[in-house]
């Protein structure tokens, strides 16, 4: 009879329990895992891994021990007055470079006050960092001092993600996926929030490899690169012949033209073919605005409809492009959408080819099937196309140009007017060799399409949040990012001072060469007065009961304190000489200029004439509606569309027709 054999309890034949066969590592990384580290050393050592030279942020008492680690490790960090400054510059950091930028707060309010730059990324595309430092997890449903806010609840939605790493082992790990998902398309912004745990361990230092579960030290060799990626070949060869049957093609490029590095072949492409092509967002200048092929400004709007194939390259289509309906897109045309990822495809407008990849890569593949069907220079079959669309422009051009001369040697100044004068002398005295932020509601409106961009990366604006209060964080961004090569300027209006203009001081400290054009129209949103009458306030103040501010404020003399220059404009003949001597500072100073403008108040926003006024004022019946309110809803009715006119009370179709049988009667 066999002997009984032992009963088997543990098998140690397995994989992971031969730890008797393991060699033991080399002295050296011994060393290195038995390092004693804490987390904030690791965190800061990640960073400067990452390509991260500058960071942006407001201590707190739970950040202090961080900043001093990034700082150690050579990190530049720009202390500002209000967190939303900070991950305002983060986000217009990466924008402007598809490189992650990096915000950072306190807990609290520190996390609820930067939420405006995260939602503003998000909205953007921008794949920036936003470091949390919060209280105690242990604290979770107490309220501790500076305590109730969690990062990962307050950021939901705004962020692609945020996560809390109750755990700082896991620190390198998260924070490579932090940046790996930031840049992965769809980009955007990745929150980490760093409890108070952390901070208790920052005080306990311990052996490296703990912070090393997970994650393997040879990542931490250079940058998370996101690999580029090729559009399907056979999918392409079919667009293209398609597309190049078209009798009157275009182009309309976006954002991620520049984040997606493919400015260059871009360029190349529209010099090979001469297919007149649109430029948008932080895209604008990648095509001269000064080139008759780029159909920018309010001739695009008859280009775009009189194209019957339209090539979309890396635009996100949404709210300020109508979501691809009318009248920005042409009911006839049809399409194909070439975009980084399928979230960014347009589902609203009719495509006939969808191209996946990243933009430099197929820009590239375009051009390679280009010349390889013998295209060697613009077709000259499209001659007629493009003398029309260069004919549109100028049309355009002589329009707006013969509507602001009424308005010359007039006072108050109108910001269209303002908004001439203000382009004409950055092309006249610098060549449109500078930087731009539009950061108004009415202000920015009336620069944006005066404005000619003849390079990029060099707009930056508030992207579909329509936010403000983030021309100082851009100007930050510009500054530091491009070492003042060029001046900026930053187009503000009252909301954006009253949110944002005390950061004017932190440009001040680091010497950041901009001009902040404050066009005042003494309201946040002029227009309201237009459509509400006196029955509908509660104290029968003006001051009180709308959004405006009071009247005639000298913001220049507020900052003037702050060592910079300032000036001040009430009428269009002074405008030049203001702009003159404001950059001729900023150029020699290397510190920023205030120029407070006065402008009309009574002038309107132009998203006034395409629906605000039935978003604002739909409820009411017509019979409540302001006589001046009623004129101007008539006049801009039909341009409205029926989905915002059912926005409005019923009364108002009735009324409408009634108006304007009476007006006609007169």
């Amino acid at each position: 009879m066999a002997e009984t054999q032992e009963k088997l309890i543990v098998d140690t034949l397995k994989p992971r329990a031969e730890m008797s066969e393991l060699e033991a590592p080399p002295d050296f990384i011994q060393q290195f895992l038995e390092e004693d580290i804490n987390v904030w050393k690791t965190l800061a050592e990640m960073l400067k891994l990452e390509g991260v030279d500058t960071i942006f942020g407001l201590l707190a008492g739970s950040t202090i021990q961080a900043e001093l680690e990034m700082q150690r490790v050579g990190i530049k960090r720009v202390h500002v007055r209000h967190e939303q400054t900070a991950t305002f510059a983060a986000e217009g950091w990466a924008r402007l470079t598809g490189r992650p930028g990096v915000a950072y707060t306190g807990p609290a309010t520190g996390i609820t006050n930067a939420t405006s730059g995260a939602a503003q990324g998000k909205a953007a595309g921008s794949p920036c960092i936003i470091l949390t430092f919060g209280d105690f997890m242990m604290d979770d449903n107490r309220i501790q001092g500076q305590g109730l806010v969690r990062a990962y609840k307050a950021y939901d939605g705004i962020t692609k993600y945020t996560t809390r790493i109750a755990n700082p082992w896991v620190t390198p790990f998260e924070v490579k996926r932090a940046f790996r998902s930031a840049l992965s398309p769809p980009m955007g912004p990745v929150g980490l929030e760093f409890p108070g745990e952390c901070l208790l361990d920052s005080y306990r230092h311990g052996p490296r490899m703990q912070f090393l579960a997970n994650y393997h030290p040879i990542a931490w060799a250079g940058k998370t690169v996101i690999p580029y990626r090729a559009a399907d070949p056979q999918m392409l060869e079919k667009a293209m012949e398609w597309f190049f049957q078209a009798e009157r093609p275009a182009i309309v490029a976006g954002d991620c033209i520049v984040t997606d590095n493919a400015i260059a072949e871009l360029q190349e492409l529209v010099a090979l073919t001469g297919i007149p092509t649109h430029t948008r967002r932080t895209a604008r200048g990648v095509i001269s605005e000064y080139d008759p092929l780029n159909c920018y400004g309010r001739a695009r709007g008859r280009v775009l409809r009189r194209s019957d194939r339209t090539l979309v390259l890396g635009l996100r289509i949404q709210y300020l492009e109508n979501f691809g309906q009318a009248p920005f897109w042409s009911t006839e045309g049809q399409y194909i959408q070439a975009q980084n990822c399928p979230e960014h495809t347009c589902t609203g407008l009719p495509t006939n080819f969808e191209l996946l990849g990243d933009m430099k890569t197929v820009i590239r593949q375009i051009i390679d099937w280009c010349k390889a069907n013998g295209i060697k220079k613009p077709p000259e079959r499209w001659n007629d196309w493009r003398a029309e669309v260069a004919a549109a422009k100028d049309h355009y051009q002589r329009l707006t140009v013969e509507r602001t001369k009424f308005m010359e040697g007039k006072m108050p100044l109108h910001p269209d007017l303002a908004g001439k004068l203000i382009s004409d002398f950055l092309h006249e005295e610098l060549n449109d060799e500078v930087y731009a932020i539009a950061d108004g509601f009415t202000a920015a409106s009336y620069f944006t399409d005066w404005q000619k961009v003849k390079f990029a990366p060099s707009v930056l604006d508030a992207a579909e949040t329509i936010g403000f209060g983030h021309s100082a964080g851009h100007a930050l961004a510009f500054s530091l990012l491009n070492k003042n090569d060029r001046p900026i300027i930053a187009i503000m209006g009252d909301g954006a001072v009253g949110a944002g203009g005390m950061d004017i001081e932190t440009c001040v400290r680091w010497d950041v060469p901009c001009v902040f054009v404050h066009e005042n129209n003494h309201h946040v949103a002029t227009g309201v007065q237009y459509v509400f009458s006196q029955q509908h306030f509660s104290t029968g103040v003006w001051e009180k009961d709308t959004s405006a501010t009071l009247p005639n404020l000298r913001y220049d003399q507020m900052f003037k304190p702050l060592g910079i220059h300032t000036e001040f404009v009430e009428k269009d003949v002074e405008m030049k000489p203001a702009l003159k001597r404001a950059f001729d500072f900023v150029r020699d100073k290397n510190k920023p200029a205030f120029v407070e403008v006065f402008i009309d108040h009574d002038v309107l926003q132009e998203i006034w004439g395409t629906g605000l006024f039935i978003m604002t004022a739909g409820n009411l019946p017509w019979d409540e509606v302001t006589p001046k309110g009623k004129e101007l809803i008539s006049a801009v009715w039909e341009r409205c569309g029926p989905a915002q006119q059912g926005m409005a009370d019923l009364s108002w179709y009735e009324g409408i027709e009634q108006y304007r049988a009476e007006k006609a009667k007169k």
